[in-house]
This record gives C-alpha cells, structure tokens and sequence, in this order.
C-alpha cells in the first residue's frame, strides 16, 4: 500500500511539473516578437517597434544588461538616437563620469584619444571601445549624465590627478603627486592587492585629513576611502545603499524627466533584486510610481563568447524559440500574472526575480565581448 501511494504521489508531482512546463511554455511562445539589426545603426522588426513604443510610454526606462559586450551599447545608442531622454544614470562614480564629460567636451579628437590610452581602466566600463563612443554620443546630444557607484580600484590615479588641478591647498597637491607615484609605481610591481589597501595610501589619507581641504575635495576622498572599505569588506548591503543615496541626492533633477538607467542586471528589477536586496531597480520603480508616474524594467542577455546552451539552462523556457539570428523582446508581465494569480510556479528564485522584476526580456542569440584600449588592468 505504501509503495502504490508513493507511485501515485510521485506521477501526482510529475503531471504537475509537467503541467507548469507547458503552461510557460504557452505563455512564453505567445508574447515574444523579434527585431534585427538594420544598416541605419538601429533595427528593425515588431519587437523594436514593440519596445520603442513601451520606451515612449514610460517615464523611467532600466536597462538590466551583461556587461562588457559591443550589444548592449548598440542597443542602447539606438534607443537615444530614436528617443529624447534628458538623463542618463549610469553605474560609474560620479567624479569618473564628470571627468570623462569634460575631457570629451574639452580635448580634440587626438588629445581624447591619448587620454583614453593613458587611462585605460581607470575608465571603468568606459575602457571598451563601443561603450566609451556610446557615452561620448550622450555626451554630443546633450543629455545629462549622473554617475552613481563606488570609485574603481582602478581610478585612484585619476581621481587625484584630477584633485591636483582642483585644490587651493599646496601641501595637498604635493601629497596627490606622491600618491599618483607611488600607485604608479605599485602597478608595476605586479603586486596581487592594490595601492588603495596599500599602508602608504593609509599614512597620505590621514595627512590629507589634517589639512585645510575645499568641501569638494573631502567628498570625493571620504567617497574614495568608502569604496576601499566596500572593496576590503564585500559590504554589498552598503554598496547599495550608496547607490541609491547618490541617486537620491539627484533626484530633483531627474524626478519630473525623462531618465535612462543602464547598470548590471542585479540592480534593475523593480522588485527584490537577483542577489536578495532591494536595489536601485526597486528604488526607482517606487518613486515613480508615487510621482504618478511609470518605469519600464529591461533584462539584456545572451550568449556570450565561450558559453554553451548548458551554461543558460536558466532561460531553457525562453531558447525553445529562438531559432535564428534575430533579437528576441520576451514580454514577462503575463508570466508574472500567471504567478500572480497561482497559476504559474517558478521553482527556479532568480527566474522568478527575474519575471516579477522585469517587464521584458532581450535575449541575443550572440553576445560579443567589447574590446578595450589603454594600460592593462592591475
């Protein structure tokens, strides 16, 4: 009697896992369309015609994406070439961000391209070819550019380069050279830490404190002995915190705007986030929904370059489809309905954050990594 109600409780969960199986399958297969690149460096097909008219209906539009790829900047160049935002949001530090902005308004075309090659990654996610001439076509349109993240490990030496020209303090500036040569020099020791944890930094940090600094100044080195904490800690519970607190600081002017947010995927669902926090995603949702107002939530992904089918057995449901070289735009609201209303469960938790946080889903058949210019990482 035993074995035969164990046979039926094991077809009971079969039929219903089966049950699911199908029912997202359904879901998935009747609300997807495709778009394709086009020779106008933008694309064409429903699913971009479907997109932009979401992107225009909507206040606040999130890009969730995977970083370090030539497709995402493309996707997001043809989204401010066909629609006016006023702001663009992006997960770089404010005084990287402001610093790129002035050299791109500032240096000709071969002065710009010496300062690239001198910094390399101190440029963060700017180092790659197809993201720095996406931010430099913001930059020539004449939006707005907020950065809101932790300073890079790999900034220091332009962050103070940058402090030298801006401090009234000569014993300051002598110290920022010291440390720009000393981080220098640390580099190509091929050392396996960073001169931001180095005692050095520690024993110049508490010099700077002692001196007569602009308010300007200070900011940015508490913002810089911040990101060493973060980096030393792995406080990513802080980390967030300081996101949202930098994007709040801005808020008067972007809150009435038309905004454009582009980080990683873990920080643009509307709802708890892919790695168990409420994150910038969820911030920004919630002020505009208390503005009356709407944000729209896009996932980016694929297959990038070393990757097998395997490796994305997350997104099985959605490959089922995909059977060419087109984009696919996956529409997840009515997924999330399903589950919503117990039609539908997901035993996967991060493909279920992922449709309750994100209203659609790009899945590109192929990702290509971007290429970098400048000095090598530390």
């Amino acid at each position: 009697m035993k074995k035969t109600n164990l046979l039926i409780l094991t077809l009971l969960i079969a039929n219903f896992s089966y049950a699911q199986t199908t029912l997202m399958d359904s879901i998935i297969q009747k609300n997807y369309s495709t778009f394709k690149k086009n020779k106008n460096n933008t694309f064409e097909g429903k699913g971009w015609d479907t997109l932009q008219d979401e992107i225009i209906k909507n206040n606040s539009v999130l890009l969730g994406e995977s970083h370090f790829t030539n497709e995402v900047p493309y996707f997001t160049n043809a989204i401010i070439n066909n629609i006016k935002f006023d702001n663009y949001i992006l997960e770089i530090d404010p005084y990287t961000t402001n610093t790129i902005t002035k050299k791109i308004k500032s240096l000709s075309p071969a002065e710009l391209d010496k300062f690239r090659d001198e910094s390399g990654s101190a440029l963060s996610f700017l180092k790659g070819e197809t993201e720095f001439d996406l931010f430099k076509n913001i930059v020539d349109q004449n939006i707005n550019i907020y950065g809101a993240e932790q300073i890079s490990l790999f900034s220091d030496q332009l962050l103070f380069s940058e402090l030298i020209k801006q401090s009234k303090n000569t014993k300051a500036k002598e110290i920022y050279k010291q440390m720009i040569a000393n981080s220098a020099a640390y580099d190509t020791k091929n050392n396996s830490t960073f001169y931001l944890f180095s005692d050095d930094f520690v024993a110049k940090m508490s010099a700077l404190s002692t001196l007569n600094l602009s308010a300007n100044e200070k900011e940015q080195l508490a913002a810089l002995q911040l990101s060493k904490e973060l980096y030393l800690n792995r406080i990513h519970g802080l980390r967030i915190q300081y996101i949202k607190h930098l994007v709040i600081e801005k808020l008067p002017e972007w809150k009435n705007k038309k905004n454009l947010f582009k980080y990683g995927a873990n920080h643009m669902p509307k709802g708890e986030s892919l790695m168990e926090i409420f994150d910038l995603g969820n911030l920004v949702a919630n002020i505009e929904e208390a503005n009356y107002r709407k944000s729209l939530h896009i996932m980016i992904t694929g297959k990038e370059e070393g990757e097998t089918l395997a490796d994305l057995d997350q997104y099985k449901a959605f490959l089922t489809v995909v059977k060419d070289d087109n984009w696919y735009a996956f529409d997840l609201r009515p997924l999330k309905q399903a589950i919503s209303k117990k039609k539908l469960k997901v035993e996967d938790l991060t493909l279920e954050r992922i449709i309750k946080g994100y209203d659609y889903l790009v899945y590109i058949p192929t990702l290509t990594k971007a290429q970098n210019r400048g000095k090598k990482d530390h």
